[in-house]
C-alpha cells in the first residue's frame, strides 16, 4: 500500500508542477476569468487546492509522527497566515502550492506501512466527526489534487490554452 501512496504523492507532485508551469505563462485575466466552476476561476481552484493540502497535512500531523510534518513552517504557522500568504498573489500561490505538494510527497515517503490501515478519528471543517481508515484519508487528499487540476485543465481548454499534464499514463516512474 505505501508504494501506492508514493507514487500517486509522486505523481501528484509532478503533474502540479507541470500544471503551474503553465499557469505561471497565463495572463491575470485568463486566471482570474470565471468559467462557472466551482470554485469560479482558475486562482480559485488552485487556492482550494492550495488550503485543502493543508488542511490534510495538519489532519495527518495529529495522527502519526511525522519529522517531516514536524519541521514544516506550513503545518506549525497560523492557519491564516499561510491562507493570507496565498492571497499575495498568483507567484505567491503558486509557490506555496508547490511547497505543499512536496511535503505531501515528502510526508507519504515517510509514512509508516503499519499505520496505514489505523482507524484515524478527525472532525471535518464543519466539526462532525469522522473515522476511517489512516489510507483513505491520504489518498482521498492526492485524488482530490487529481480531480481539481483536470478541473484546471478544462477551464485552459475553454480559454484555448494547450495543456496536458494529468493524465496518469504520463507518469514514468
Amino acid at each position: 500500500m505505501k508504494d501506492i501512496i508514493v507514487g500517486l504523492a509522486d505523481y501528484n507532485m509532478n503533474a502540479g508542477r507541470r500544471m503551474l508551469g503553465i499557469l505561471e505563462g497565463a495572463t491575470d485575466a485568463v486566471l482570474s476569468k470565471e468559467m462557472g466552476s466551482y470554485y469560479k476561476t482558475i486562482m480559485g481552484t488552485v487556492d482550494h487546492i492550495f488550503t485543502a493540502e493543508l488542511f490534510w497535512l495538519r489532519k495527518f500531523d495529529g495522527f502519526f509522527p511525522s519529522p517531516c510534518l514536524r519541521k514544516s513552517w506550513l503545518v506549525n504557522a497560523d492557519m491564516d497566515e499561510a491562507k493570507n500568504r496565498a492571497k499575495a498573489g498568483s507567484k505567491m500561490l503558486f509557490s506555496l502550492l508547490r511547497d505543499a505538494d512536496n511535503l505531501l510527497f515528502n510526508f507519504a515517503s515517510e509514512v509508516d506501512e503499519d499505520d496505514l490501515g489505523a482507524r484515524v478519528k478527525y472532525k471535518n471543517l464543519q466539526g462532525e466527526e469522522h473515522q476511517r481508515k489512516y489510507w483513505n484519508l491520504i489518498v482521498h487528499i492526492l485524488n482530490h489534487g487529481t480531480h481539481h487540476r483536470g478541473e484546471i485543465s478544462a477551464m485552459l481548454d475553454m480559454q484555448g490554452i494547450a495543456n496536458d499534464w494529468s493524465g496518469f499514463n504520463l507518469y514514468t516512474k
